[in-house]
Parts: structure tokens; C-alpha cells; sequence
């Protein structure tokens, strides 16, 4: 460890680089180390980085730094937009203390969770952290159940999913009642809407925005499939059932699309799970549980599971739908590929979708372009050579080109005009066969546009 290390900072307690030692904590990632120092200096922070690149830890080491064990009230917040990700934060908060020896009060709100327990919990002691969804949050703070005048820090987690999800008034009530306290936000982007928001409430925020050069990891092979006319299903089909992958994730942008899919695969006689926002809390739990326990070897979700789910072992991923914000795609595809394995995923598109593609490119992402072919994926001319098409459109055809050779000789008058008209004809034809492919593409896409709007969020 060097001496410049944030771990070894003097500004953290004995306990805290105990803490971080056991949990093998031994060099911080980019995002640690630039916001631990912020936020152990009292600053507001705004940060953007990637799932994955050790934000939590990059809060909540300041955080237990920070807390009064011998003061019983909140002294910080922590809200995440859903309540799978505010369970996975409750057990690392919980892993810290265990291995730190802290006898902080450390309580969960959320949904999913016995309501009139958690208030006899909190009214008998007010827990030092609280970790919670927008909405219980603000249900018990709006009806006193818990006491926000003593929080030093709030911090809002994903704050790019709350402000999608709706949750941005339910924040800005929480947040307009507090003191002098310090905020901070955690986001995989910063949309204009959110970063208003948070200026509302930060005078002077710090801007840190990590670089995250891989965009996915590299352990991930990245495959695009254009389905043409070809009959989508099947090809899912047949994706999920050639390899005998050890866990496949299909994701579709709504919870009727994702019943859809699961019918479908179930009459092909395959085992589905799915998970989206329309089934009951504990039939979602027992579902997770039961493809952590190897219970089903295929899943089909809307993106709930995409950020607010952790699973183990996704072996291969599929992008049944693009979503409509194509940051998605990245949180999808990073289910796969963790810990160093090898990993595959797979984005199922029309012709028409070729642009997001694109914008996925400029986002650092790269993809090879593939085909079915005998059972097997190969490879296929890459999708940007479509790119020429339009240039040999414009090439004349056989008969033209006949009267061209022809015109090197010496002819009657008048047939070097009657050339020009022939081509130029021929090129007006072929522009008007143009217009009406891209009016058709244009009137596909829209459509598409507007069934993912339809349903956007609505998983």
C-alpha cells in the first residue's frame, strides 16, 4: 500500500482501516479515492460512475466514519430507488459494522418489509443509519416516525433511476426539511433534470465524474444479431437452447412483453422464471432465491432486474428489445462477465435500430456482428459496410451501362442526350425506391418508439 492511500488516511478511524483490512480492502478504486477525501471534508458531492466501480463504499466508509455511536439519533441516509438495491445496501452497511466493531444502529425501510415492524423498531430507538426507499422514507417522515433534524450526510443512491422513477417530489419534500446537512449523489449519468434538482439543494457541489474506459468487461463477448424478417422467437429460442448456457438472462422492456417471452419458451418445453414489477414482492423473492439455488437455468425480465437485482452465474445475456434509454443496455450486459469469468451477450435488432447501435458505440461499446447459420454463430460482414449500400445503389444497371460503351462511338445526333435522360431517369427511380425504404424504416421506428413509451417504467 502506498502512503498516499485513502485507506490508510488519518482522517478514518482505527476501526474503519480495521474494517477495511478484514474485508481485504487494500487498494481503493478511482471512485473511493477521489470521494472519500470530499466527503470526510465535509463537501457536497455529485457523482458519476459506473455500477460497479465501489461507490457504495465510497459513501459509506465516510459515513461510519463519522456517526456518534453514543448519540441515539439518525446522523445519516442513504436512499436507493428500489428495494433490492436497499436490501444489498443494508447488507453491506451490515458487513462493515460486523467487521469494524462499531455498535452503530443500522435499520432498512422499504417496501417488501413488515411496515408496523419497522415503526415499533424506530419509535423504540431511532437508528443512527437508515437506509431506505424514497417512498417509506418519506411516508415516515412526513408522519414523524422518524426524526431527520440530527442527519450530518444524506445520500442519494442511483440518483438517475430515482428521478426515472419518479421519485423526485418524494425527495425534494424529504431533503427541503433538513438542516445544515451534507448531501451527496451517486449516478451512472446526469440527466439536466437531475442535475437542477441537486443544485437546488447543494451550494457549491463537487462534479466527480469517473472515466470508466471499458464500458463492459472485457471478459464479455458482445454479439449483435440483425433479425430481418426472420421470426424473432425463434431465434431466442434457439440462442438459449444451442450453448446449454449455465444461466441465461433474456431481457424485454415490459412486463407483457416479458409474459409474452415466458409463455413462449415454456410451450418450447424449457423451465422460465421471470421477474418484472408486476408480480407480488414475495413471489419475486422466492423466484430469486430459487435461481440462486439453481433451481432454473433461464430468466426472463424487464430491466428491474438490471440494476436492482443481483444474481450470480449469468453466463449469457440476451437483448430481446432495445430499451429506450440505451444506458440500459449497459446494465444489462453487465450481469454477465463479473468476477473475472467469461461472459456472452447478445442484442437481438431490426435494421431500423442500427442508430442506437451506433450511439451505443459512441458510448465506448463495442459489438461483433453475427448470424445463425447450421445451430452456430458466425461471423457476418460488419453492420457499418451497410453504410455503401446507397453508393452502389446509384451505380447503372447492365442496360445503361451498355449505352454508355455505346456512346464511345460515333452515333446519330441527339443519342448522347438521350443517355443523359436514360441515367438521370434511372437515378430519379432509384431515389424514390430510397425515400420509400427509409419512410418505411422511419414509420417501424416510430412504432417502436412508441410501444417502449407506452410501457416506460412500467415493470
Amino acid at each position: 500500500m502506498t502512503q498516499n492511500n485513502i485507506f490508510e488516511n488519518e482522517k478514518l478511524r482505527p476501526q474503519v482501516r480495521q474494517a477495511l483490512e478484514k474485508i481485504n480492502f487494500k487498494t481503493p478504486t478511482k471512485v473511493q479515492e477521489k470521494v472519500i477525501p470530499e466527503l470526510l471534508n465535509g463537501k457536497n458531492v455529485v457523482v458519476q460512475a459506473a455500477t460497479g466501480s465501489g461507490k457504495t463504499h465510497a459513501y459509506l466508509i465516510p459515513i461510519f466514519n463519522e456517526i456518534d455511536e453514543n448519540v441515539s439519533v439518525t446522523q445519516a441516509v442513504v436512499t436507493a430507488p428500489s428495494r433490492e438495491l436497499g436490501n444489498q445496501l443494508y447488507k453491506v452497511a451490515q458487513q462493515l459494522k460486523k467487521a469494524s466493531g462499531l455498535n452503530i444502529s443500522i435499520e432498512y425501510l422499504g417496501g417488501g418489509n413488515d411496515r408496523d415492524r419497522q415503526i415499533k423498531k424506530a419509535e423504540n430507538k431511532a437508528p443512527q443509519l437508515i437506509i431506505a426507499t424514497p417512498g417509506r422514507l418519506h411516508d415516515f417522515a412526513s408522519k414523524k416516525i422518524i426524526n431527520l433534524d440530527n442527519v450530518k450526510t444524506f445520500v442519494i443512491d442511483e440518483a438517475d433511476m430515482t428521478l426515472d422513477m419518479g421519485f423526485l417530489s418524494q425527495m425534494n419534500e424529504v431533503i427541503s426539511k433538513l438542516s445544515t446537512t451534507q448531501l451527496a449523489a451517486f449516478s451512472a449519468t446526469i440527466p439536466v433534470k437531475l442535475e437542477n434538482f441537486l443544485r437546488k439543494y447543494m451550494e457549491k457541489p463537487e462534479f466527480i465524474v469517473i472515466d470508466n474506459p471499458s464500458v463492459i468487461a472485457p471478459t464479455i463477448q458482445n454479439d449483435l444479431i440483425d433479425v430481418g424478417s426472420k421470426d424473432k422467437k425463434a431465434i431466442l429460442y434457439k440462442l438459449l437452447t444451442m450453448g446449454q448456457p449455465y444461466l441465461a438472462l433474456v431481457f424485454a422492456n415490459t412486463k407483457q412483453k416479458v409474459d409474452e417471452l415466458s409463455d413462449y419458451l415454456e410451450e418450447q418445453g424449457l423451465k422460465v422464471a421471470k421477474i418484472h414489477g408486476g408480480i407480488t414482492e414475495r413471489e419475486r423473492k422466492r423466484t430469486i432465491r430459487q435461481v440462486r439455488e439453481g433451481q432454473y437455468q433461464y430468466v426472463v425480465a424487464s430491466d428491474l432486474a438490471a440494476r436492482g437485482i443481483d444474481i450470480d452465474g449469468v453466463s449469457l445475456v440476451i437483448n430481446y428489445e432495445i430499451p429506450k434509454d440505451l444506458e440500459f443496455v449497459i446494465h444489462r450486459i453487465g450481469r454477465t462477465g463479473r468476477n473475472n469469468l467469461p461472459g456472452h451477450a447478445i442484442t437481438l435488432i431490426y435494421d431500423d435500430e442500427m442508430s442506437d447501435i451506433e450511439d451505443l458505440e459512441k458510448l465506448g461499446m463495442h459489438f461483433d456482428f453475427k448470424e445463425l447459420k447450421n445451430g452456430e454463430l458466425v461471423e457476418r460482414t460488419h453492420y457499418h459496410r451497410r453504410d455503401n449500400r446507397k453508393v452502389r445503389n446509384h451505380k447503372l444497371d447492365n442496360r445503361l451501362v451498355g449505352m454508355v460503351k455505346k456512346a464511345k462511338k460515333k452515333r446519330k445526333p441527339g443519342y448522347k442526350k438521350k443517355i443523359q435522360k436514360a441515367i438521370a431517369d434511372d437515378r430519379r427511380q432509384k431515389r424514390k425506391l430510397e425515400e420509400r425504404h427509409e419512410m418505411r424504416k422511419a414509420k417501424r421506428r416510430r412504432k417502436r418508439e412508441r410501444e417502449r413509451s407506452r410501457n416506460d417504467f412500467d415493470n
